[in-house]
């Protein structure tokens, strides 16, 4: 292995040599596959009682998850009372509760800014992440996906006992956070039109308030639905995860959800363990593993 300091050869005419420049690749190689090994090994953690738990969220993520609970039940509520404020009971609950339309609007505004700094901020995390880090885009769509999907209904069917194997997220996991963009981008636009109706008319025809205003009501309705429905029946009463708010899930719970993750990360902790073993533990020197990149495969 060629030290980082160590003089390389170089011919008269000033280049290296081939047999050089292709070893330094391969050692940078190497060292990247380290790092990711690193990285993916250290989301397995032992307890004082001996039993494994593997960490899913970091604490920035849970955080972000909160707020968007907040935030997206604080709209929901406001927003679907405007939208049937002229219901007798809902009347009296804006009235009564909130103390009128005027505070309920406010209300609504002020989460919605929280709602788009958030959205703001996790595209940049995103941007981030992806183009500067170069961490694994596993949340985007994959043609296995599709496999998956049709595998997965028909477990849920009863047409099949084996379910579906997947990696880091879920197909259905992946169907909700892109439902979740797009419909947050919606919302966003059509919420921001709704806001400045002087000012979005001096750019775009007039009906572009009401267009805005009924695309922003029934998002809001399949939203909030979706959320009662297929989200927290996965989450909460199928699945059970509470990995969401702890970080962490149980050996069992992540070799049941994600077995091609667990897989994976046990593959990342043998490396190590081989590298270890035999006698290059040298290599670590210079490996700085920051804990957040995710290799495809490693081991």
């Amino acid at each position: 292995m060629i030290s980082p300091n160590r003089n390389t050869t170089t011919r008269k005419d000033g280049h290296e040599d081939e047999a050089v420049i292709i070893e330094r690749i391969k050692q940078k190689a190497r060292e990247r596959r380290l790092r990711a090994a690193q990285a993916l090994a250290s989301r397995m953690q032992r307890l004082p009682d001996g039993s494994l738990v593997f960490l899913r969220f970091s604490r920035g993520q849970r955080i972000q998850h909160q707020i968007l609970i907040v935030s997206f039940t604080t709209l929901a509520i406001t927003g679907l009372l405007q939208r049937y404020s002229q219901l007798y009971l809902v009347g009296l609950i804006i009235n009564g509760v909130f103390g009128g339309i005027e505070t309920l609007r406010t209300i609504h505004h002020l989460f919605a800014l929280v709602f788009i700094l958030e959205a703001v901020y996790h595209t940049w995390e995103i941007i981030m992440s992806w183009l500067v880090k170069r961490d694994s885009m596993a949340m985007l769509p994959t043609i296995q996906d599709l496999d998956d999907l049709v595998q997965m209904i028909k477990f849920n069917l009863n047409k099949t006992d084996r379910r579906p194997l997947f990696d880091r997220f879920s197909v259905e996991g992946k169907m909700e956070y892109w439902a979740l963009l797009w419909g947050g981008v919606v919302m966003i636009i059509t919420g921001i039109i709704q806001w400045f109706p002087t000012l979005i008319t001096k750019i775009l025809p007039g009906y572009a308030i009401p267009v805005s205003r009924a695309i922003h009501s029934w998002e809001a309705v399949l939203a909030t639905l979706a959320i009662l429905t297929w989200h927290l029946y996965h989450t909460v009463i199928k699945e059970r995860n509470q990995s969401i708010f702890t970080g962490y899930m149980t050996e069992k719970e992540l070799q049941e959800s994600h077995p091609l993750e667990y897989r994976r990360i046990q593959g990342a902790h043998a490396y190590l363990q081989k590298i270890a073993e035999e006698g290059r533990e040298e290599v670590f020197e210079h490996i700085q593993g920051d804990g957040q990149h995710e290799v495809a495969q490693v081991g």
